[in-house]
C-alpha cells in the first residue's frame, strides 16, 4: 500500500543549511538537557540551532549562562537590559547571553 503525493507541497530538494542557518560562522547547535530549562517552550531533547550574530530582543529565546549554568529562556527588557522575567540582580548571578535560538527541532 501506498502513501498519496500531494503535489506541488513536496520539495524535489532541501537544503536545511541554505533555509535555517544565515550565518554558518555564528551559528552551532545544541541539545537540551533537563537542567537548562527555563520556562515551557522548551523541553528537554530538544535540538537548538543557536546564533550568535543576532541580537536578543525583548521576548527573545536565548541560551544564557547564569552562574556558570547554561539556561536556555526568554529574556524581556528590565531597567535596560535583557534579563530572565523575575530576575534579582546581584541574587541570581550575571546573566551572559552566548546566542539567540533562531530554530528549535523536535523530535515528534
Amino acid at each position: 500500500m501506498g502513501f498519496p503525493v500531494p503535489g506541488d507541497a513536496i520539495e524535489q530538494s532541501l537544503d536545511l543549511n541554505h533555509h535555517l542557518i544565515h550565518n554558518p560562522a555564528a551559528t552551532f547547535f545544541m541539545r537540551v538537557e533537563g537542567d537548562m530549562v527555563a520556562g515551557q517552550a522548551v523541553q528537554p531533547g530538544d535540538l537548538l540551532l543557536v546564533d550568535r550574530s543576532r541580537v536578543a530582543q525583548d521576548g527573545s529565546l536565548v541560551v544564557a549562562a547564569i552562574a556558570g549554568t547554561l539556561q536556555v529562556l526568554r529574556v524581556e527588557q528590565h531597567q535596560g537590559q535583557l534579563v530572565p522575567p523575575g530576575w534579582q540582580r546581584g541574587t541570581d548571578g550575571d546573566i551572559d547571553i552566548c546566542g539567540v535560538v533562531a530554530h528549535l527541532i523536535r523530535k515528534v
